[in-house]
């Protein structure tokens, strides 16, 4: 993906999720892709409407089961499970980072067919824990939707 593309997407990215004002979000950088890319390549899958017109994507983190427990239970932040991810580099668990879709574009399945998709690259055949933080009510709602598709719990950090 050339460096125009993706600095769209981290534009709205960024003025989505509002990270740089967050210092515990993870944030909207070159060094998080790299690090997310590190892990695995498919921790960000991307769905395109034309080659250079990206309208929707998603971030899935491998984690290990501390990883996802420290962070369910607020001991670490979101940037500090992504600087663990890259260390540990363990498929235990699986984080719902984020998932965005442009509006013109929402209601389509679009957010759902990209987490299933890094769920099932991710795992690999096998049923890990899955986990998010909600930050949204369109999240909270298609968080519930695919808990109801996959038939079993995801687990929210709460704040």
């Amino acid at each position: 993906m050339d460096k125009e593309t993706l600095e769209k997407i981290r534009r709205i990215s960024e003025k989505f999720f509002g990270t740089q004002s967050d210092p515990d979000q993870m944030p909207v950088n070159q060094e998080s892709a790299d690090k997310l890319h590190a892990i695995h390549p498919d921790t960000i899958i991307y769905k395109f409407d034309g080659p250079r017109n990206p309208i929707a994507w998603s971030v899935v983190v491998p984690t290990s089961i501390g990883v996802m427990n420290g962070f369910l239970n607020k001991e670490i932040s979101e940037k500090e499970l992504l600087d663990m991810a890259t260390e540990e580099k363990k498929f235990e668990a699986l984080y719902l980072c984020a998932v965005f879709v442009l509006p013109e574009y929402r209601g389509k399945g679009y957010a759902k067919q990209l987490l299933t998709e890094s769920i099932d690259k991710l795992s690999k055949g096998k049923v890990l824990p899955l986990y998010c933080w909600i930050y949204s009510k369109e999240g909270a709602g298609l968080i519930n939707l695919l808990s109801q598709e996959l038939g079993r719990e995801i687990a929210r950090r709460n704040d």
